[in-house]
């Protein structure tokens, strides 16, 4: 099977950035037991401009089942109105191990 990344770029509004670091660690808090999720993290530049969340997966499949979890867990958040504007996703194949 092949691993997969899954990356999210987000960009805050600067009066909620705090808010969005505290999704990011909820998230966190919520991946622990999934199934096929190998890491998961979420880290920040220095002006706060960008928060960029990544996981690691066992598989695509493990992805999809495992962030339909996730997301469920932060559905009742306002990430849209937190960001400046739209967050760019990206799930991207291991190519090398």
């Amino acid at each position: 099977m092949t691993r997969v990344l899954f990356h999210a770029v987000h960009h805050p509004h600067p009066d909620h950035l705090e808010d969005l670091l505290g999704a990011m660690r909820r998230l966190n808090e919520l991946a622990v037991g999934i199934d096929g999720l190998e890491e998961i993290g979420a880290f920040h530049d220095a002006d706060g401009g960008r928060v960029v969340a990544v996981s690691v997966w066992s598989s695509p499949e493990a992805l999809q089942a495992g962030s339909a979890v996730l997301f469920a867990g932060v559905a009742d958040l306002p990430l849209d109105r937190w960001e400046s504007r739209p967050r760019e996703l990206m799930t991207l194949p291991e190519v090398a191990r």
